[in-house]
C-alpha cells in the first residue's frame, strides 16, 4: 500500500515538473521599419527652337513660302534636353509628312492629285547634322533620285528601327547640357508644274529611349 502511494506521489511530481517546464520565459523586442516608398524616375524630353523655348513640342521650325524652284532654301535648328532624372541610352528621329492640295489650288498645277513624295523628293537636304555628324555629307539616296531630300527620310534605312535615325547621343538627365539637329533645306530646280501651289507639312519625332534594345 505504502509502496503504490510513493508510486503516485513520484508520479504527481514528475507531472508537475514536466508542466512547470513550458512555463520559463524569454526576452524578445520587435521594431518596425515603415514608409518605405518606391518612386520611378522620369524621361521628359523638352524641345526648343530659334523661335520657341524649351517645351512639349515646337511648331514652324524650318519653313520656306512662296518657294521657287532653285532658289528657295532654309537652314534652322531644333534643341533637346531631357528634363527628366533618368539617363538615357539614346535619342531616335523620324521624318514624316502629308501634302495639302487643296488650300492653294491653282490652274497651272498639272497634277492636282500628286503624291506627297512627289515635293518631298524635290526639297533637298544640303546639310543635316547631329552630334557633329552631317548626314548629308554621306547619305544613302534611298529613292534613287541624286540627292538626298525629305522622302529618303521616311524610308529605310533612315525610318527602320536601328537606322541611321537611331541611337543617336542622348542629352543628359536634370537639364544638364542638350543635343541639336541643324538641317538646311533646299528647292531643287527639277520640280515642274506637278507640285505648284502645293504644301507639304514636315513633322520630325523625337524619342528618348531608356535602353539599347528600345
Amino acid at each position: 500500500m505504502n509502496k503504490r502511494i510513493l508510486i503516485s506521489v513520484l508520479a504527481v511530481s514528475l507531472l508537475a515538473m514536466l508542466a512547470g517546464a513550458g512555463t520559463y520565459a524569454y526576452f524578445s523586442d520587435s521594431e518596425t521599419s515603415s514608409g518605405n516608398s518606391f518612386a520611378a524616375g522620369t524621361l521628359d524630353l523638352k524641345v526648343a527652337d530659334n523661335d520657341e523655348g524649351y517645351g512639349d513640342g515646337v511648331s514652324q521650325t524650318w519653313v520656306i513660302g512662296n518657294m521657287v524652284p532653285g532658289v528657295s532654301s532654309v537652314t534652322n535648328s531644333m534643341s533637346l534636353q531631357n528634363a527628366g532624372s533618368v539617363n538615357a541610352d539614346h535619342i531616335e528621329l523620324g521624318f514624316s509628312y502629308s501634302i495639302d492640295e487643296t488650300s492653294n489650288p491653282v490652274e497651272s498645277d498639272t497634277n492636282p492629285a500628286s503624291a506627297p513624295g512627289d515635293m518631298a523628293r524635290m526639297i533637298e537636304i544640303t546639310a543635316m547634322t547631329y552630334d557633329g555628324v552631317n548626314f548629308a555629307t554621306s547619305f544613302v539616296d534611298a529613292n534613287g533620285n541624286g540627292w538626298f531630300d525629305l522622302e529618303d527620310l521616311s524610308l529605310p534605312p533612315y525610318s527602320s528601327s536601328g537606322g541611321y535615325l537611331d541611337n543617336l547621343l542622348a542629352p543628359l538627365p536634370v537639364q544638364v547640357g542638350s543635343q541639336s539637329l541643324n538641317m538646311s533645306l533646299f528647292f531643287r530646280p527639277e520640280a515642274g508644274n506637278d507640285i505648284q501651289g502645293d504644301i507639304l507639312t514636315m513633322s520630325v519625332t523625337s524619342t528618348l529611349n531608356q535602353d539599347a534594345s528600345q
